[in-house]
């Protein structure tokens, strides 16, 4: 076995033992989440290879946009959380509802980051190959966030339904 394909295993598993204990209900945004992560991973094992070949290539250039964008929104998700949700135990279970930072254009900011993740990983060496993994990671997002919309919904009331109307889903004043 290579040493890529035990990282890669290793990675798969430990992502299995983290959200095991969210697989048993399709009613959890983490259940979705599970297969985001493995198909990242798989996007990624396919992708590794070609992550510094042709370094001044169109799509390699765009590719670095993408990973430096998914950086920088998922930071500012993951900072709006904690400076305005008030968590408790983790970043994601937060006590208020968050319309501040960049919660005031996009409501899922979080997984924008990882679909910018996706793209730019995909840009690396764009085949059948690795077009699988990331059409799957992509589904999966969207049907987590669905499921995460009825989860706030839920914990939040009308105050969502309200910050629905106002934002869009993933990238600001479009979709």
């Amino acid at each position: 076995m290579t040493v890529k394909a035990s990282i890669f295993l290793v990675l798969a598993l430990f992502a299995f033992l983290g959200f095991r204990s969210k697989l048993r209900s399709f009613k959890s945004h983490d259940f979705y989440m599970f297969f985001v992560s493995e198909a990242l991973l798989v996007l990624l094992y396919f992708n590794v290879d070609f992550w510094f070949r042709s370094p001044f290539s169109w799509y390699q250039i765009l590719s670095w946009v993408f990973l430096s964008l998914s950086i920088v929104v998922a930071l500012s998700g993951f900072f709006g959380l904690i400076k305005y949700g008030k968590p408790i135990k983790n970043f994601e279970n937060t006590t208020l509802l968050v319309t501040q930072g960049i919660y005031g254009y996009i409501r899922h900011p979080l997984y924008t980051g990882l679909m910018f993740l996706d793209i730019g990983i995909l840009l690396k060496d764009v085949s059948l190959k690795s077009f699988i993994p990331f059409f799957i990671s992509l589904v999966f997002l969207v049907a987590a966030s669905k499921v995460e919309e009825q989860e706030n919904l839920a914990k939040f009331g009308q105050a969502y339904d309200n910050y629905r109307k106002t934002t869009k889903n993933y990238l600001p004043f479009i979709f």
